[in-house]
């Protein structure tokens, strides 16, 4: 299914892979936040935006501690913790908080997910801001807290699946 986000600049919808970066600051900011309790599960993820992007992101992630990067569940508490795959087991990894916060974007509240200060590099330096695309998908965008690179976001959508700890799940 292709999803398309309202970009207020260009008065239309476009079809998320053929947004810029710069384009997802004001489609993101067209969406609304989700309520921290609605976060329960898990959520697969996908890589979103640029072919660039979605072509190094993976490879990218395969140096930090989120190799094998799978998506993220939430208890709806406001905790949440990473999914990987690793040698063919489904792990959890790099727990993070969800909270109210205004967003890295728009200023706007919603939801922030943050990383312990103590995380691997350089997790410790990174923000997920969420809004709701449709009740089942979220639009993340993913920011450094470092100023050289804060303006500049990593998309990503989170799917909500009935259970990705399945280890019969074939995604890699």
């Amino acid at each position: 299914m292709t999803i398309s986000l309202f970009l207020p600049t260009a008065g239309r919808h476009v079809p998320i892979n053929d947004l810029s970066l710069g384009a997802f600051r004001s489609a993101f900011a067209a969406l609304t936040a989700p309520s921290l309790d609605s976060l329960t599960g898990d959520y697969r993820a996908e890589f979103v935006g640029p072919a660039w992007l979605r072509r190094f992101a993976p490879p990218g992630l395969a140096i930090t501690p989120l190799a094998g990067w799978l998506g993220k569940s939430f208890d709806g508490q406001g905790n949440g913790i990473n999914l990987v795959r690793r040698r063919g087991v489904v792990q959890r990894v790099l727990p993070m908080r969800a909270q109210w916060l205004p967003s890295a974007v728009d200023g706007r509240p919603g939801v922030t997910l943050t990383y312990a200060p103590g995380s691997p590099f350089p997790f410790a330096y990174v923000v997920d801001d969420l809004r709701t695309i449709e009740a089942d998908t979220l639009l993340g965008l993913s920011f450094a807290t470092v100023p050289w690179l804060a303006r500049l976001p990593m998309p990503f959508l989170l799917r909500h699946v009935p259970v990705l700890l399945d280890d019969s799940d074939d995604a890699e």
